[in-house]
């Protein structure tokens, strides 16, 4: 099947994370951040080291969660969240960080499959809501779809990069 064939859900198999899949995370978001470093500038550069990254998705307590999409084995898109702390809604919330799907693959599809993985977490850890941006710079096909009853908010969104001392 080529990757400009429509893919059926049963194609597509997503999976947690593990230590092993950590060298297919990688390269993917490596290849997401060079995608969009330009956008990404005023967020401070990626630190070189892969430490705290592992440390947050595998040492308790967990402070990140990651998913990998797979068709025939290769891994094909990712999404990784976050748990913050709402203080208004007093409970935590499952914050969508990254979602990548590599070209020429269909997005839809994957993130569709990807984001489900994320909302299935966000519940299992009874988090209030699940939230994400969708930058004006993300592709049009790369943004999850807004799933039923998810509410568009508004807003500005400030980033202060904290270089090292």
């Amino acid at each position: 099947m080529s990757a400009a064939e429509p893919l059926a859900l049963a194609d597509i198999r997503v999976d947690p994370v593990t230590r092993d899949d950590s060298a297919a995370l990688l390269q993917l978001s490596a290849e997401h951040h060079r995608r969009v470093a330009a956008q990404r500038l005023p967020f401070g550069s990626a630190r070189d080291s892969t430490l705290e990254l592992l440390e947050a998705l595998f040492e308790p307590p967990l402070r990140a969660w990651a998913w990998l999409a797979r068709h025939d084995g290769e891994a094909i898109g990712y999404i990784a969240a976050t748990v913050g702390f709402s203080i208004l809604e007093r409970g935590y919330v499952f914050q969508l960080d990254a979602l990548y799907v590599r070209a020429p693959w269909r997005p839809d599809q994957v993130a569709d499959a990807l984001f489900a993985q994320a909302r299935a977490m966000a519940r299992q850890l009874d988090c209030v809501n699940l939230q994400w941006r969708a930058a004006p710079w993300w592709c049009e096909a790369a943004r999850p779809g807004p799933p039923r009853h998810a509410i568009r908010v508004d807003g500005e969104h400030y980033v202060l990069a904290l270089a090292p001392d």
